[in-house]
């Protein structure tokens, strides 16, 4: 148990005039979960969200992650999946914090590409590392997710470096930079940043380049 917010729901909605942000709470427990309350709620507003705009999905735990500490979380990939099933209304883009790395996925979804992030690596002290596939060896890009998953790859990840992204949401598109922080060496010393992934979400044909 957690005390609670100062705002006046855990899960929201924000309209803007270029997207519709929907904001999932999965934080407690640990594995995260959303109870049926919430998943209805999410089904009535992808049912709701304005047809000629695009939908951006905001969780904390990550549906996917390759990540070697928490792992994908499959139970939430079904909710959200049910949601789509009944509201008819796919996200453009998922993003999930919780893994403490950046990690980019893109599922084939309904004839779309949707991308899944991952970008936890804002400041935690505790990188996590990418986990080994069964060779033992870093998976090589692009690395697609086994079954049920398989219609998901990761396309790009950083579990070395801390970073932040920027997205830029414009009439027909959305772009997503994420840029790869060089900490300081010594106090005082200016931080230093570099892209280190950047794509694109064409909103008229579904596609990520």
């Amino acid at each position: 148990n957690r005390d609670a917010m100062t705002q006046p729901n855990v899960y929201w909605t924000l309209q803007t005039p270029l997207a519709t942000i929907i904001g999932l709470y999965s934080n407690c427990p640990e594995g995260g979960v959303i109870h049926p309350d919430q998943a209805t709620w999410l089904e009535s507003e992808l049912a709701a969200s304005d047809a000629q705009l695009p939908v951006i999905l905001a969780l904390h735990h990550p549906i996917y992650s390759a990540d070697s500490v928490h792992g994908s979380n499959v139970n939430l990939g079904a909710i959200l999946d049910e949601s789509v099933k009944l509201s008819g209304r796919v996200p453009d883009l998922v993003f999930a914090g919780h893994v403490h790395n950046y990690q980019r996925f893109v599922r084939q979804w309904q004839g779309r590409q949707v991308p899944y992030i991952v970008a936890g690596a804002g400041g935690y002290h505790n990188l996590h590392k990418i986990a080994a596939t069964a060779s033992g060896q870093s998976p090589t890009l692009p690395w697609q997710l086994p079954a049920p998953s398989s219609d998901t790859s990761l396309l790009a990840y950083c579990d070395d470096k801390f970073g932040f992204m920027r997205v830029t949401v414009a009439n027909q598109s959305i772009r997503v930079d994420y840029m790869a922080v060089t900490p300081v060496a010594v106090v005082g010393q200016p931080v230093t940043s570099q892209l280190l992934d950047s794509f694109k979400v064409n909103l008229q044909s579904h596609t990520v380049s």
